[in-house]
């Protein structure tokens, strides 16, 4: 298990590659949810791109937390995003409402919330 350090690095830079496609490349994102790329749709994944911004550098500026409750509660918010989005890319799946490669982000999303779980203790134990 990685430490709490290398894993915010890894969660920072794949919240800034997003960051990064969803501003540059709105349509890759829309093509992968197998969205339509009408204006308002791409103008709402730039929009979600500063999300992915201001969460790769909360994770990069707590890399050095010690175990706390501040540093629990980044890890609880980052797991309920992650879960969040999985939850919903699931739900549309299986409505029809997003395309086939959703469950991609599904599966890499639970993989991610995975990996903070050994995080979650805000103290030493003993």
């Amino acid at each position: 298990m990685p430490d709490y350090r290398t894993t915010c690095q890894i969660h920072a830079a794949v919240l800034a590659a997003l960051f990064a496609t969803y501003l540059l490349l709105p349509f890759a994102p829309l093509w992968v949810f197998g969205q339509e790329a009408l204006p308002g749709a791409v103008f709402m994944t730039r929009r979600a791109s500063v999300v992915f911004l201001g969460i790769a550098a909360m994770l990069m500026l707590s890399r050095n937390a010690p175990r706390s409750e501040a540093r629990q509660a980044i890890v609880i918010g980052l797991i309920i995003v992650y879960l969040g989005l999985a939850l919903i890319g699931a739900q549309a799946t299986l409505r029809g409402v997003a395309g086939w490669l959703t469950w991609l982000t599904v599966a890499a999303e639970l993989v991610l919330a995975a990996s903070l779980v050994p995080h979650l203790r805000s103290r030493e134990t003993a």
